[in-house]
């Protein structure tokens, strides 16, 4: 797969997560620690505590997920800076998910539970594609170029 493609079905995921979750039947509300912002907040699919800036954040990061791949200059460009930003992001939200005093984002952002996994899959998947399988698609010319 391709850093675009990756663009594409991270971002796809990203977005059919986030407004998934909007649904209130898909959130179990009970036993979860107390927070400073209780908007739309349970467990989506009894599995991610969620509240309104996760849901918010899966919506954003899919539309721009689903951007950088249908740009229609540098699309590659935009795919590398996409993934590069969820491996940043997505991992830095996973470290403060493990520690108890971060795990809430002082109180504002669930991080905590199947949350840190998911952050986790999504920072290695987008390091690979924003550092690592990049250096491959870069060695590639763009169609137009191989006409000089």
């Amino acid at each position: 797969m391709q850093t675009k493609n990756f663009a594409l079905i991270g971002g796809l995921i990203m977005l059919m997560m986030g407004l998934i979750s909007f649904v209130p039947a898909m959130n179990v509300t009970e036993g979860l620690p107390p927070l400073y912002i209780n908007a739309s907040y349970g467990m989506f699919l009894d599995l991610f505590p969620m509240n309104v800036f996760n849901k918010v954040a899966l919506v954003v990061f899919g539309i721009g997920g689903l951007m950088a791949y249908f740009t229609t200059k540098d699309t590659l460009h935009y795919s590398i800076m996409f993934s590069k930003l969820v491996f940043w992001v997505m991992g830095a939200l996973a470290i403060l998910g493990l520690f108890p005093q971060t795990n809430t984002l002082f109180g504002y952002w669930p991080l905590f539970g199947f949350e840190i996994i998911a952050h986790g899959i999504f920072a290695v998947i987008g390091g690979y594609y924003g550092y690592i399988a990049n250096k491959e698609d870069t060695f590639h010319l763009p169609h137009r170029m191989h006409k000089i």
